[in-house]
């Protein structure tokens, strides 16, 4: 728990975790408000929320016009267990989050440079040959998966995208069904494009 919002939870934590490691003792008295204050370089005004936190815990008792002290070894020892919990599931959870966005600036970025990468020009330094073919009503196989009409064996060509309704399906899952309109992007040369035109449109 890093953020603004939390740091009197965060000073709560240190004192709480000080009565366990036995540094300050039950019924000891904590040092003043403005102490700890600079002690932690915050207001004291978070040092009071971090004290009425205990408080309410049990940890501490503040007493008016005399200091705080430490009340319950036990309840301190909860509150650091129920801390530590905490922060690892806020840790986890965002982790999480900077994965998935991650996650979708790498599918993006992946995405645009495999479409960037077919559209180049074979004269280019693309290396191998490749083309497109456009599935309309009347192709044989429409409905059908690259799996069921075995493309590879057929043709010896892989599919390396599938475009359709201006989304980009790189490394296609051979088992989604073809249908018109999608735009296949093959990855072989004459040859695999004859097989091709063969298996859509055979004589």
């Amino acid at each position: 728990m890093t953020t603004k919002e939390a740091r009197y939870q965060n000073i709560a934590y240190e004192i709480a975790k000080r009565i366990v490691a036995k540094q300050i003792n039950e019924g000891d008295k904590l040092r003043g408000r403005s102490v700890l204050a600079g002690e932690f370089e915050v207001s004291s005004e978070t040092v009071r929320k971090a004290m009425r936190l205990l408080e309410n815990l049990g940890v501490v008792e503040v007493v008016p016009r005399s200091g705080i002290y430490i009340t319950s070894e036990q309840a301190a020892q909860l509150y650091v267990e129920q801390y530590r919990k905490q922060s690892e599931s806020y840790r986890l959870f965002r982790d999480t989050l900077n994965l998935l966005e991650e996650a979708q600036k790498n599918q993006h970025l992946l995405e645009t440079h495999i479409k960037k990468l077919l559209e180049t020009s074979k004269n280019d330094v693309f290396p191998f040959e490749f083309f497109t073919y456009k599935l309309s009503e009347t192709d044989a196989n429409i409905g059908k998966s690259l799996k069921e009409i075995r493309f590879w064996n057929q043709t010896t060509g892989l599919v390396l995208a599938i475009e359709y309704d201006e989304q980009l399906y790189q490394a296609p899952n051979p088992t989604m069904p073809l249908e018109a309109g999608m735009i296949l992007y093959v990855l072989g040369d004459e040859t695999v494009k004859k097989k091709t035109l063969s298996l859509f449109k055979p004589e």
